[in-house]
């Protein structure tokens, strides 16, 4: 044998050995790992509790919020007490079970403290001090019971049967039976402990589930509907709650399961947030007014320059003069442009003269004349005519702008 062969001999055999010590030393078992919920069981809390309904041949549906009441005859199930946000929703409520509604409670949603307490013919009373008494009782006199060896063995048995009573305690009594002839229920200690409910007086509870102390769960007429009030909290209708012990019995005999029925579960009331809902509800009012204050804000802000670049300051061409002048002349006349000259005249001596403004007119004529050098005589039947002849007209206008050129170029 070769020393390669060896080799592989050797490799062959210790892998053997392994694998019959793993076989030997090892256990190999199945195990069950949940997997996390998906699509609309991810967010829908009552998602199990719904799909118990759909194959019952219910109509489930969640709702998270009560704008409207459910279709008459259906079934309400309130798991918050949000709605009582809006306070005409109470009258509604009580309206709509009058109608022949059916109106699930849970006392953990706190329904006692909303618009509901008024007329719904269940309370919840408090027992937590009497429990507290009884146990207390019963640990005391387990205390004082003999500890001899003899008694041992019966105090372990009696310990057992106490704790098997325990466990019996969570089965509640219904009455009448729940369905057919099923007259208990193990609830899986989901009920409160510390109260029960009872019924106001002068009502008569249809039906109740009965544990130590009291009622859990109490239904009673309601005009041409019903009331359920259970003692516990919503998580009864929640995730895998559903599925355990007998609750799934329970949450069908509490809504009143029926094919081609309807049920409704409030969950609470959520609405969508204010800045979207704003725009949703009034996006034109926001967008006239954004617009609106932008004007404002545009119209009121510090410039730094003027709104247009300041044309130059050119001089006109003698092409452009004329065409004006003939313009002003075929509008206003020649008198019109004659006084116009004037007033150009006077304006520029106003700034160049000192008291040119005072003065009457022989001395107006006088200051400009000597400022100017030019003829005092046809300069004062320039300056003081209204009217004049076509043949006129050229020489005066000639002779005034003449003078205004002359005191501006003086100044």
């Amino acid at each position: 044998m070769t020393r390669e062969r060896l080799f592989l001999l050797l490799a062959a055999l210790v892998l053997i050995a392994s694998g019959w010590w793993l076989s030997v030393n090892t256990e190999w078992v199945e195990e069950d790992v949940p997997r996390p919920a998906t699509g609309e069981a991810r967010s829908n809390p009552v998602y199990a509790f719904e799909q118990i309904m759909r194959k019952l041949g219910m109509h489930a549906e969640h709702h998270e919020q009560l704008d409207r009441m459910p279709p008459e005859g259906a079934r309400l199930v309130l798991l918050s007490a949000d709605w009582d946000l809006v306070p005409e929703r109470g009258a509604q409520i009580r309206a709509w079970v009058e109608r022949g509604g059916h109106l699930v409670l849970l006392q953990g949603a706190d329904w006692d403290d909303t618009r509901l307490e008024s007329w719904v013919p269940v309370f919840a009373a408090d027992i937590s001090e009497k429990v507290k008494r009884q146990r207390a009782a019963e640990a005391a006199a387990r205390a004082q019971r003999p500890k001899s060896p003899m008694h041992a063995a019966s105090a372990g048995a009696k310990a057992g049967k106490d704790d098997d009573e325990e466990e019996n305690r969570d089965e509640a009594v219904s009455e009448p039976p729940v369905f057919g002839e099923i007259e208990s229920l193990d609830l899986c200690h989901r009920f409160n402990w510390s109260k029960r409910l009872k019924v106001k007086p002068g009502r008569q509870a249809d039906w109740t589930l009965t544990q130590e102390h009291g009622q859990q769960l109490i239904r009673a007429a309601q005009g041409r509907g019903s009331v359920t009030v259970l003692n516990t909290s919503a998580f009864l209708f929640q995730g895998q709650a559903p599925f355990g012990c007998d609750t799934s019995l329970l949450l069908a005999a509490t809504v009143q399961a029926d094919p081609g029925a309807t049920v409704w579960i409030y969950l609470n009331e959520k609405r969508e947030a204010l800045t979207p809902w704003l725009w949703h509800s009034g996006w034109i009012a926001i967008v006239l007014g954004g617009l609106a204050l932008v004007a404002a804000l545009w119209r009121a802000a510090v410039r730094f320059g003027p709104r247009l670049a300041a044309p130059p300051r050119l001089r006109r061409s003698i092409s452009e003069q004329v065409r004006g002048m003939g313009a002003y002349l075929h509008r206003h006349g020649r008198d019109a442009l004659l006084a116009a000259q004037q007033r150009a005249l006077a304006e520029a001596a106003t700034r160049t003269l000192r008291g040119y403004a005072r003065l009457p007119l022989a001395d107006r004529v006088h200051a400009v004349a000597t400022a100017t050098g030019v003829a005092r005589d046809e300069l004062y039947a320039a300056m003081s005519s209204k009217f004049c002849t076509r043949a006129e007209l050229p020489a005066r206008l000639h002779l005034l702008e003449t003078a205004r050129r002359l005191l501006l170029s003086r100044q």
